[in-house]
């Protein structure tokens, strides 16, 4: 009788500590950065907004303390420029630049977005060159932001 008790005590507590634990993890991820990285290469990051608020640049700071991602770059009078993502530094010899596209047009009258600039497709997505930086690109729940390295 001891032991049945102690076999279904045991289960029971292992049941709840997974409950708990993996509902603390997918809270964690999704608000401690208010995005999830969708896909990443050498030269590639995909990321989707999980809630409105911030910057760019402040879901990748989430994103990098979380381990999600790493970036490096400086600050300038016009905000973040963007140098190295996950280790790839941009190679100014070669007018590598770090290129931002996004999902997100116009949001509360202002223009995030310009398909003239270009753009990029990302899983039947079609991302248009961003009109921000990632310090002044806002983030909106469910749009996507694609950083890649191209050539001028």
């Amino acid at each position: 009788m001891k032991t049945k008790f102690t076999a279904l005590f045991l289960a029971f507590f292992t049941i709840v500590a997974l409950t708990f634990t993996s509902c603390s993890d997918a809270a964690d991820t999704d608000n401690a950065s208010g995005a999830s990285v969708l896909g990443a290469s050498d030269k590639l990051v995909v990321i989707e907004a999980q809630s409105t608020g911030g910057s760019l640049e402040e879901a990748m700071r989430s994103l990098q303390e979380s381990g999600l991602l790493t970036y490096d770059g400086s600050e300038s009078e016009y905000g973040f420029y963007l140098t190295s993502v996950n280790g790839y530094t941009a190679d100014e010899s070669q007018n590598e630049y770090w290129a931002v596209y996004t999902t997100l047009g116009e949001y509360e009258g202002a223009e995030y977005s310009n398909s003239e600039y270009g753009t990029y497709d990302y899983n039947g997505k079609t991302c248009a060159s961003a009109s921000y930086g990632i310090s002044g690109l806002v983030m909106v729940e469910g749009e996507i932001y694609v950083l890649t390295v191209e050539s001028y």
